[in-house]
């Protein structure tokens, strides 16, 4: 899958620069957090910021999408979060209190998982 190849080459680059900035989501060496499209929605936008910080960090897919079936592997450091998850019809769902303070963990998004994303469809 070539995004998770292109992501993964990204991190370990940004880890041996030790890049960070307001906007992203820092990697931490040895925590791995796979985000895995469940629904029948293509997700184009994830997003995570501390808990009740408004500011969103940058798009994590990084200008790709997630197809329903699809995973992505991310880098992130361990603490709670508030995620923006973007369909392909732009319908926005907001998460609160996620709770990514694991190692090597699975999040997965299902339908009912963003209940906003099937109340939109036709």
């Amino acid at each position: 899958m070539p995004i998770l190849r292109y992501l993964v080459l990204l991190l370990a680059l940004c880890a041996a620069t030790a890049c960070s900035s307001d906007d992203t989501i820092l990697v931490e060496p040895g925590a791995s957090l796979l985000v895995v499209n469940d629904s029948d929605f293509t997700i184009i936008d994830v997003r995570l910021t501390p808990v009740d910080n408004p500011s969103f960090g940058a798009n994590l897919l990084r200008g790709d999408v997630l197809f329903p079936g699809e995973e992505l592997l991310l880098g992130v450091p361990c603490d709670f979060y508030d995620a923006l998850v973007v369909d392909e019809d732009g319908i926005e769902c907001r998460l609160f209190d996620l709770d990514l303070c694991f190692n090597d963990a699975t999040w997965v998004i299902r339908n009912n998982t963003c209940s906003v994303f099937g109340a939109a469809a036709p």
